[in-house]
């Protein structure tokens, strides 16, 4: 799963992060709908990710998973022969829901075949790191491959996406998953989703979650945006630094940061990580001066945040699941992505009115919010060191 956890981040980026470019240079698009755009696929593909995590608690998540996999190997093939903003449309939102659940069975899955509690939290943490590599080595080949007319790099994506689910087919067929009875008793859904959101520090910390994301997003779409308006120079080569930054600095710095922090708790970390992604947005106005090295610098800060909080929010998530309904959990966190949609669609506004200033003040702003959301949280959940 961790292999092929590589292998869906990696795919996913390779054409993910330049669909802004895609959908501005080739349908001349503005920037408000391309954020309307990328708000609607990825909003429905949450939504319709809920209904498949909380379906893989009741009939597996290794077949669900499959299902998943095969779904996103269609978004991609279908975007590879689109010729139309309708047509592209359609295939961002079978990418989106397939992440979607790849995303929340992956975690959850985790839980499942992991039980002791510290040996789970090492497993999501791993998890994370692997996830940075595929982020860090798929922008690079999406690169060369838009240099590259020859290679269709969507059909590429698709192929990896097909041979994770072959390999997971052919495990599933060499080492049968045992069944769990545990799965019949749980609940429906409108009853599952009630366990959940009765937990009121389980909710909260969705809509804190839910915050971050939307400002730690930021330096994907919005920023692309911004810097394409700005006609920053050398964008492509830009883009992919942008990502190459971000990627390489959670892999080199995770393990010396997370043991400069280890006596801190979840608590401090989260606080400390959202102070980090909020500063970044500060910095992100130095986009003005068409210096590659300012934004170089300012996605290191986010990243430095993002390498705290991120895996942190992971370990509280599933500490506050039901044992039962952990797809289901991790599913409803997957909505805190909302946030990543929502994010383009205002910042749209922001960019079309040529206000890129007070974006990056209004995103500053909301980090601060989720802070004092945040330790409202904190109170209820444990305070063990991580």
């Amino acid at each position: 799963m961790l292999a092929g956890t590589f292998l869906s981040r990696a795919g996913y980026f390779m054409t993910w992060p330049y669909l802004s470019v895609v959908l501005y240079r080739q349908f001349e698009l503005s920037a408000s709908l391309i954020g309307v755009i990328f708000f609607m696929t990825s909003a429905s593909g949450l939504l319709i990710g809920v209904f498949g995590s909380y379906y893989s608690d009741r009939l597996g998540r290794e077949r669900a998973l499959v299902a998943s996999l095969l779904l996103s190997v269609a978004g991609f093939a279908m975007m590879a022969y689109s010729n139309r903003p309708v047509e592209f449309v359609i295939a961002m939102t079978f990418i989106a829901t397939g992440r979607a659940c790849t995303e929340s069975f992956s975690k959850a899955m985790i839980g499942d075949h992991v039980k002791d509690i510290r040996q789970r939290e090492r497993f999501q943490y791993i998890r994370y790191y692997i996830v940075n590599i595929g982020t860090a080595l798929g922008p690079l080949a999406g690169t060369f491959a838009l240099a590259t007319p020859k290679v269709n790099i969507f059909i590429f994506s698709s192929v990896i996406y097909l041979v994770y689910a072959i390999i997971l087919m052919g495990i599933i067929g060499v080492f049968p998953v045992e069944k769990n009875n545990d799965r019949k008793l749980t609940p429906d859904i409108i009853s599952s989703l009630h366990i959940v959101f009765s937990q009121k520090s389980f909710s909260k910390l969705l809509m804190c979650y839910f915050l971050v994301m939307f400002i730690y997003v930021s330096f994907d779409s919005p920023l692309i945006q911004l810097l394409t308006r700005l006609h920053f120079p050398d964008l492509t080569l830009t883009i992919s630094t942008i990502f190459m930054t971000n990627a390489v600095t959670v892999l080199v710095c995770q393990y010396p940061v997370l043991l400069i922090l280890r006596k801190f708790n979840a608590k401090g970390k989260i606080i400390l990580g959202i102070l980090f992604i909020s500063t970044a947005q500060l910095c992100f106005m130095m986009a003005y001066f068409d210096i590659l090295a300012l934004i170089v610098i300012a996605t290191f800060i986010l990243s430095i945040g993002e390498l705290i909080t991120m895996p942190a929010f992971s370990v509280e998530v599933d500490r506050l699941a039901p044992e039962n309904l952990r797809g289901t959990s991790f599913g409803l966190i997957n909505l805190t992505s909302l946030g990543t949609s929502l994010c383009p669609l205002f910042c749209g506004f922001f960019i079309d009115a040529e206000w890129g200033y007070a974006m990056f003040l209004f995103l500053f702003f909301t980090g601060l919010i989720s802070i004092f959301l945040y330790c409202s949280v904190a109170e209820r959940t444990s305070d063990r060191p991580i």
